[in-house]
């Protein structure tokens, strides 16, 4: 077949990167709170819902058509997340990317989650495009058992658009794979060290193409690594022909031990990589705008973008690059200038006009009336005409299959405020962590002293409104059950130093969340464990440094393997004041916990629980727990009855310095719910107001009110807004004809017409998880 030659020789051309990352099963639209950091990227609070696969589409057609010489790039987690993945493993994921003709994507963590067989089965049957993997050796695919995922990945791939040749590697994630860096893991595969990976395969592709792009899933501080160098320990013997050789030594900046020793613990510079043009990451959800210039060691400038995540961001890299003179000679071709731009996926996906008339700082826009613009109106109708339809017809099956399996739609418990999953506050515990928490410890055949889950395993929080099957889908969208362990206290012990340690990595923010105890994470003294101060063991502790001691553990001197016979190194337990129900820990005793399957298999790095063997799966689902826990919440009525327990038997409020409280805003949301309850019941002719709602046509005639005008029965009736349902008022959805509502199921119609009947979604940080961090 004939092709088309192009001579680019020392000219300059423009090529764009088409960007996206984590999408994480996003591909229906769904709802959630922006922050303020996803509004100064542009997208607009009211124009929910967000994300999704037909504006996804659509958006990346347009950018396409608009470009010469383009590229499409994933950054990997396009699997777990949504309820469409819970049901189909990735199938539609896939599908979906393959008919966006996505060019090349990294295999992000996640996309494990259902296991590396179907992972392999997917990407043989439904992805037609490169999965890539370099830093990955995997198992032999010819063994018996094997899940042959060698076959489905790549560690490169070369794209030759329009005479620009782009070698891209992908780096795919080793820090979220639990059990990834052990021999015979059942992912059947063994990480490599990143930066040789890069540098090797820099090496291979520089000669024959103009520009390298790395697409990756290891994170943003890991990027900046590869290109800029990183510090790490070794066993000096395993590392020892990386020192010595000639190009890009291994630089050894520290022993531990006799210096020469192949045993000898050794802490290194890893130089980063020359020859790299572009990273564009994924796996921390951020966007990066503008985008980051590293420099490499050879002073050569390197664009780091990352594009966020869940759909809500397609980003679009656009670069200038000035070709070599001679192909194939020298550093290839040179990036001269980029520019970048995260296009938000909301409502006004198609309409740059009406998101600058939003954010227009000399309009002050009231709650509310800026989504009640006819103007807006019309723009949201015509950016909806103009998603992709395509993507609309493969999608449609797989939305019908979940209306019947799973019913999202089912509501059972109203949020009147956001339930948060993170602690902004103090970096403890959390709303929505401790009643998951709680949902846990005492769920009937659990019925544990004590319960703890990751903090990262909350993956959304739970947003005002009516709370759905879908919002609890969004929450705990992994397959996690309830595990029972028997730990002794010693186990216990490790277990909160563990997640003080982890904490401590990430800013002292709690990485687990508790119920049935209280403790406090000491993050300061896990800095100073970090500097191994050398004691003598037979001393016991008794000769670690005294001063500005109060509140932090004891001393004690445990054994280092690097240091002389005898001698060993400082450390006190940084999880401490732990009490399990009121009572200190006791070291000699034995407790009943629970914990979810995830992290009882050691999972995040909780060792102290994968080594224990009491193990009893429950097969109780976290979603199923939380949800049946938050139904037997009081309801408005209980709350406005003044009663002490709903009908199931729950206490009312939230326990604080002893006493059962129920918060303000709980109750005045209370009250003005049952204020709207009496309007709707209030009589106008022979009808109620709620009848009369939105004046429908023989309303006046029926109710014998013809001689009222539509204001005149309004003013009557005088009905507010009425709870909100997450998108619009609950006068709004028994009136009818606000868009913004979208579709009025029969359910929450049921809800707008009784709202005080059902259970209020409320937790409050209670202060179980306290920190130290000087």
């Amino acid at each position: 077949m004939e092709g088309q030659d192009f001579n680019l020789e020392g000219q300059e051309v423009r090529l764009t990167l088409l960007h996206t990352s984590d999408i994480h099963s996003r591909l229906i639209p769904y709802d959630f709170a922006p922050l303020k950091t996803d509004q100064d990227l542009g997208l607009i609070p009211e124009a929910g819902p967000f994300g999704g696969a037909t504006r996804m589409a659509a958006l990346l057609k347009r950018e396409r058509s608009r470009g010469e010489r383009v590229i499409h790039l994933d950054s990997g987690d396009c699997f777990q997340g949504a309820p469409i993945f819970n049901l189909n493993t990735g199938e539609v994921e896939f599908k979906f990317l393959s008919q966006a003709r996505l060019d090349a994507a990294v295999v992000g963590n996640h996309e494990f989650d259902a296991g590396a067989l179907n992972f392999t089965q997917r990407a043989r049957n439904n992805a037609t495009f490169p999965l890539l993997a370099a830093n990955y050796q995997w198992s032999d695919f010819r063994q018996v058992g094997s899940n042959q995922t060698a076959l489905e990945t790549e560690p490169y791939t070369i794209r030759n658009v329009k005479g620009v040749r782009v070698g891209i590697i992908g780096m795919a994630n080793i820090s979220s794979l639990n059990s990834i860096v052990e021999g015979g893991n059942s992912l059947q595969a063994i990480a490599m060290e990143q930066n040789e990976v890069v540098r090797a395969y820099v090496d291979l592709l520089r000669p024959v193409t103009d520009l390298i792009v790395i697409v990756s899933h290891l994170g943003l501080h890991e990027d900046q690594d590869v290109i800029q160098g990183y510090e790490a320990y070794y066993e000096y013997g395993r590392i020892k022909s990386f020192t010595t050789r000639a190009k890009s030594p291994w630089q050894v900046l520290e022993w531990f031990g006799p210096e020469g020793e192949e045993k000898s613990v050794v802490r290194l510079l890893i130089p980063g990589v020359s020859g790299v043009d572009v990273v564009l990451g994924g796996h921390l959800h951020v966007v990066l705008n503008p985008p980051q210039l590293l420099s490499d060691p050879s002073g050569r400038k390197v664009v780091l973008a990352h594009s966020g995540a869940f759909a809500k961001y397609v980003g679009r890299l656009e670069l200038v690059v000035k070709m070599p003179e001679v192909p194939g000679q020298g550093e290839g071709a040179e990036v001269l200038s980029q520019d970048y731009r995260a296009f938000p996926l909301d409502a006004l996906w198609c309409d740059d006009a009406m998101r600058r008339y939003r954010y227009d700082s000399s309009i002050f826009w009231e709650a509310g009336q800026y989504i009640q613009n006819t103007d807006v109106r019309a723009a949201i109708k015509n950016c909806r005409d103009q998603e992709d339809r395509d993507t609309t017809q493969l999608l449609l099956p797989y939305i019908l299959g979940m209306d019947f399996k799973l019913q999202l739609t089912n509501i059972f418990s109203y949020a009147p405020r956001d339930v948060q999953r993170r602690n902004n506050s103090t970096g403890g515990d959390s709303p929505l962590g401790n009643v998951a928490a709680d949902s846990m410890r005492k769920r009937r055949r659990v019925e544990a002293e004590m319960a703890l889950t990751n903090s990262l395993g909350i993956r959304d929080n739970l947003y005002s409104g009516v709370v759905t099957q879908e919002s609890m889908f969004n929450v705990f969208p992994f397959e996690n059950t309830i595990n029972i362990m028997y730990l002794s206290g010693k186990e216990m012990q490790e277990m909160f130093n563990f997640v003080a340690e982890r904490s401590a990595e990430r800013g002292c923010v709690s990485q687990a969340q508790i119920s049935g105890a209280r403790f406090t994470m000491d993050c300061a003294q896990v800095q100073i464990n970090d500097l191994r101060i050398s004691c003598e063991q037979a001393r016991a502790g008794a000769d670690c440094p005294a001063e500005n001691r109060d509140g932090h553990a004891p001393w004690q001197c445990l054994e280092d393997e690097s240091s002389a016979p005898g001698v060993g190194r400082c450390y006190a337990n940084p999880g401490t004041e732990i009490e399990i129900n009121g009572k200190p820990l006791d070291p000699t005793g034995t407790y009943k916990i629970a914990v979810n399957d995830y992290i009882a298999k050691g999972g995040s790095g909780f060792n102290v629980l994968k080594r224990n063997t009491t193990r009893i799966e429950t097969g109780i689902s976290l979603r199923d727990s939380l949800i049946g826990y938050m139904q037997s919440f009081c309801t408005c009525e209980d709350i406005l009855a003044g009663n002490a327990t709903s009908k199931t038997g729950t206490r009312c409020g939230t326990l604080i310095d002893g006493q059962w409280t129920v918060d303000e805003q709980v109750v005045g949301y209370c009250r003005s719910a049952k204020d709207f309850e009496d309007a709707l019941e209030r009589q106008v002719g022979s009808c109620s107001c709620q009848e009369l709602l939105g004046f429908p046509a023989d309303a006046a005639q029926r109710c014998g009110v013809a001689d009222l005008t539509p204001d005149a029965i309004q003013a009557q009736c005088q009905v507010p807004t009425g709870p909100y349902t997450g998108r619009c008022s609950c006068r709004d959805v028994l009136t009818g004809g606000n868009p913004v509502c979208g579709n009025v199921t029969p359910q929450l119609r049921s809800f707008c017409e009784n709202p005080t009947s059902i259970s209020i979604a409320d937790a409050v940080e209670d202060g179980r998880i306290g920190r130290r961090v000087k």
